[in-house]
């Protein structure tokens, strides 16, 4: 392999969520020849649908000004990689980037691609690892640096290290531990990359999970589950996107709440006076909720404006 010197290498950042700022901004303050961003295009977001770009877009136009920031919506045309080799990288640093890079782009850094993936591989491969692990109830979780190649995050790795998992972490809070760790040690991969990349090791063929892709649906709450498991899926979608249900018609993000033992003979998803929901297993009560079109609130000020509701069945 050729000696690698980080510092005066040409490197191409890729990432889009929330995570992988942090890995950018650290990159950016070390001094690193960082020639490109990718990230991906605009979004609508909120009520409102505006358009709503990318934490890592924002920060690379407002403090990366001489940087170029593309924006594609795929990386399978000629068009994106003839942009890609014009660049002539030595290496590309991946973070939740959310895209499918084809092996043709793979194969042109002469470094390779590196990933900083939010999970201890082989466990949690795939979109959403760090939901996958609350909602899995695992008491750890972790960051590994990965060689990337074709597959779904099946390359050798270069480092990983562990976070432990509270019964009182959410995603929000979880995911901001991770990308602080995630940007130490893409730090301390890269100062000294040309070990790490040599060193790297196959992952274990036994322990492979994967994390699938959350959608509407998945953050849907069903109360015939138990309050423990609704507990898991509440802080593995809390803050964004929510679990979340609906009572009246009305549609509820449940941002916190508690599990409790249940000792109400009513059917799952009843509302009782004192803000608990029966489940098919316990009680979960409500703690802080999101009703539509409205701003988080504690749900105790919502009971009192809203005892009509108790009796009634979240769906």
């Amino acid at each position: 392999m050729p000696h690698c010197d980080p510092k005066n290498m040409r490197i191409v950042f890729m990432g889009t969520a929330n995570f992988s700022l942090k890995s950018l901004v650290a990159m950016q303050e070390a001094g690193f020849n960082i020639v490109a961003v990718y990230t991906q295009s605009p979004k609508p977001s909120g009520r409102n649908y505006k358009i709503k770009k990318s934490a890592v877009q924002d920060f690379g136009e407002n403090k990366m000004s001489q940087t170029p920031i593309h924006t594609p919506k795929s990386l399978r045309n000629p068009e994106q990689l003839e942009l890609f080799r014009s660049l002539k990288p030595d290496l590309a640093i991946v973070s939740s980037y959310g895209l499918i890079i084809p092996q043709s782009i793979l194969d042109v850094p002469t470094h390779g691609f590196i990933n900083i993936h939010a999970s201890i591989l082989p466990r949690w491969r795939g979109a959403a690892p760090i939901q996958a692990a609350l909602l899995a109830g695992d008491q750890e979780t972790g960051v590994s640096i990965m060689k990337m190649d074709a597959g779904i995050d099946t390359g050798d790795v270069m480092a990983i290290q562990s976070l432990a998992i509270t019964p009182e972490t959410n995603h929000g809070e979880l995911s901001e531990k991770l990308a602080i760790l995630g940007a130490k040690m893409i730090l301390e991969t890269l100062c000294n990359l040309e070990k790490n990349l040599m060193n790297a090791q196959p992952q274990p063929e036994f322990g492979v999970t994967y994390a699938a892709k959350i959608s509407k649906e998945s953050c849907r709450i069903n109360w015939s589950n138990s309050a423990e498991n609704i507990l898991r899926q509440i802080r593995a979608f809390s803050p964004l996107p929510a679990a979340w249900s609906e009572i009246e018609g009305l549609r509820i993000k449940i941002l916190d709440a508690a599990a409790l033992e249940n000792h109400e003979k009513k059917s799952a998803g009843t509302l009782l006076e004192n803000g608990c929901v029966c489940c098919g297993i316990g009680q979960l009560k409500l703690l802080t909720i999101q009703p539509e079109g409205k701003n988080e609130m504690k749900a105790e000020d919502f009971m009192r404006g809203h005892r009509h509701f108790v009796g009634k069945s979240f769906v």
